[in-house]
């Protein structure tokens, strides 16, 4: 989106609800003859920058009305700069919406292989200080070893009066995700071309989402280019308020 700050307020705040109204129909296939309003109010459960603008928006609807004519669309009235700058800010991110990569460029993601020990974990986990391991098999994704999960199943093992150190040593991680961690999606794997807003929605609409990893096209087969954990949330959500 470009913005030219020679034109007046009204014309940069209606280029910007135009560039919204139509992204968002195009985006989620929504039909030309539904009014921006009801839109807002069915995206605002689709995008999460639209959840969280949804009463700005709605309210930005009315201003539209009211600094624009219905006949001839000749505009009557001019809006506030910051008005304008918000509606700008909302229509540049729901355009060219930031990809997620591109906040995690410099941060290492840690793997480790399914053949290893619950110890030799462990000793990774402290090693790296992630609470979230990616889990290869080989070349292939099988898991991830997180450490909430562990924990639960260190309470059931001492509940069960069995021995710690034989199920650290005796247990390998592929055993471990087979048999421990189990009936719940807590990981999604994506490609480079996420964006934070699907992040956001991700984590969102999945309270046990533990992480979401992403390689080149989202292929379980990849190496992993980035990790992002619940811990990120309100990181990305910060580079969206600053994009």
């Amino acid at each position: 989106m470009t913005t030219n700050n020679n034109q007046t307020n009204s014309t940069r705040f209606i280029n910007a609800y135009n560039e919204i109204d139509h992204a968002l129909r195009i985006q989620y296939n929504f039909k030309t003859n539904i009014s921006f309003t009801d839109l807002i109010r069915r995206c605002a459960s689709l995008n999460a920058v639209i959840k969280n603008h949804e009463d700005d928006l709605i309210s930005f609807a009315r201003l539209r009305n009211a600094i624009v004519h219905s006949v001839g669309e000749h505009i009557v009235a001019e809006p506030h700069l910051e008005v304008v700058e918000l509606m700008e800010k909302i229509a540049r991110i729901v355009t060219t919406p930031p990809l997620a990569l591109d906040t995690l460029k410099m941060r290492e993601v840690a793997t480790v292989q399914s053949n290893l020990s619950l110890r030799q974990w462990l000793v990774e986990k402290c090693r790296f200080g992630y609470s979230n391991l990616p889990v290869y098999k080989g070349n292939a994704l099988i898991g991830v070893m997180n450490w909430r999960h562990y924990v639960d199943a260190m309470a059931k093992v001492l509940v069960e009066n069995r021995s710690v150190d034989q199920f650290n040593d005796n247990t390998t991680v592929e055993e471990f995700l087979r048999d421990y961690v189990i009936g719940e999606r807590y990981f999604n794997i994506v490609s480079s071309q996420v964006t934070i807003e699907e992040i956001l929605k991700m984590f969102n609409n999945n309270r046990k989402l533990t992480c979401v990893i992403i390689t080149k096209t989202g292929n379980y087969l990849e190496s992993p280019l980035g990790i992002i954990t619940g811990a990120d949330v309100m990181d990305l959500m910060k580079v969206l308020e600053d994009f």
